[in-house]
């Protein structure tokens, strides 16, 4: 910071100044001595062509005075620049300038320049040239700040996919520079606990499988595995390993982007494979309706099938009884929407329900079952597609997950 404001205090010094000299020898140079100038070559001119000077003065309007050579006490030196034909100049404090040249007859021409001061327009054009000068000299300064500030704001502002921060490649002769080295040293600490979370979580998971393993054999060994409690104990194992298996999923999704395999693929026929794969383990109750559409979509299928799937398995934990599963597009999007008619979504849950592990408190709990990253994962899939999903009210009563595409010909 002292840096900033020592760079910032000299250059505004050294402009300042600058421009005051520069513009003052500009604008308010001493006008007496051009007038001095010109009266001194018109005289010049005069004399040597043997003109009328007094007719020549009044013809341009410059006042002057005769005056009788004796009337003034002149120095030898004056006297005899005066008698050799050259113009004299003298100063008085009070009169202003004056300049004498001697005439026929021993006759005095004396002419007073004036020393009237400026007019204020010539002040008002000298102040708004100077500012605007000065503004243009700061603005040239700052530049550089913003770019480098600019360039900060854009990589702090960019949140890739692993949910780290862009690096930042700011000079080190830069003014922002300790800050950019702060924001790649934060970036880099981020990166590693990231890291470290997933590295956690996916051996965690992995090691869960070893115990469920050994309790699905020792259920299956059991002679009388029909009970009640075994059959309850069997679906908390079968529960456990979906939870692992959600866990290791989202955690490679969350780990980097996958290669995308696009292709062009017919709407009805992807939405009516996923549904014939869910029929008869999750949707055997419910009345499922999918609308017409010749409509292709591009993207990539194995992904674009998970992302329905995984709205499919949720809309049937909370259906009463019907799943609708419907189409729109246009020249710039396909939106693929999965309505239900259970409880829905309350709109202050709405921004947080593809939040990982979340769950909602009111009818969509871990009593439906679910681990929470379903939803967490349908979302991840809609970025690598650069496309969006939401909730909204559905007009079957329930809930209505939109995923929108944008349209690629």
């Amino acid at each position: 910071m002292a840096k900033l404001f020592i760079s910032l205090y000299a250059f505004i010094t050294l402009a300042l100044i600058g421009l005051s000299a520069g513009l003052e020898s500009l604008f308010l140079a001493d006008d007496n001595d051009s007038q001095t100038t010109v009266v001194r070559q018109l005289l010049s001119s005069a004399k040597q062509q043997n003109t009328d000077i007094p007719l020549l003065l009044q013809a341009a309007n410059i006042p002057y005075h005769l005056l009788n050579l004796q009337d003034l006490a002149w120095p030898a030196a004056s006297l005899q620049q005066l008698q050799d034909g050259q113009a004299l100049n003298l100063y008085d404090p009070k009169s202003g300038e004056q300049v004498y040249l001697l005439i026929e007859n021993n006759k005095l021409l004396e002419i007073s320049l004036s020393d009237e001061p400026l007019a204020p327009s010539y002040f008002i054009l000298y102040r708004s040239v100077f500012f605007i000068l000065l503004g243009m000299l700061i603005a040239l300064w700052i530049w550089p700040l913003w770019r480098d500030l600019e360039a900060l704001k854009k990589s702090v502002a960019t949140v890739m996919p692993d949910g780290n921060i862009s690096e930042n490649h700011i000079s080190k002769s830069s003014l922002v520079a300790p800050i950019a080295t702060s924001l790649n040293n934060m970036r880099s600490q981020i990166a590693n606990l990231i890291q470290s979370q997933r590295e956690l979580s996916g051996a965690v998971a992995h090691e869960f499988r070893t115990p469920l393993a050994r309790l699905k054999f020792a259920l299956g060994m059991q002679e009388n595995n029909h009970t009640e409690l075994q059959q309850n104990m069997q679906q908390d194992v079968l529960e456990l390993e979906k939870l692992v298996q959600e866990m290791l999923d989202f955690s490679a999704a969350e780990a980097q982007i996958p290669a995308l395999h696009f292709s062009e693929l017919p709407l009805n026929e992807l939405c009516y494979s996923v549904c014939h794969k869910l029929k008869k383990s999750h949707l055997s109750r419910i009345e499922l309706t999918i609308q017409d559409s010749s409509e292709y979509l591009l993207g990539d299928g194995h992904l674009i099938e998970r992302a329905i799937e995984n709205l499919l398995l949720n809309a049937s934990r909370y259906a009463q009884s019907r799943i609708s599963i419907g189409f729109e597009a246009n020249t710039d999007y396909i939106d693929i929407s999965v309505e239900d008619d259970g409880l829905g979504v309350t709109s202050e849950l709405r921004d947080k329900i593809f939040e990982p592990f979340f769950r909602p408190d009111e009818g969509r709990d871990r009593v439906q079952g679910g681990a929470g990253l379903g939803l967490a994962i349908v979302k991840r899939v809609m970025q690598w597609h650069q496309g969006q999903c939401w909730v909204s009210e559905s007009s079957l009563g329930g809930a209505k997950f939109t995923l929108r595409f944008p349209h690629k010909s």
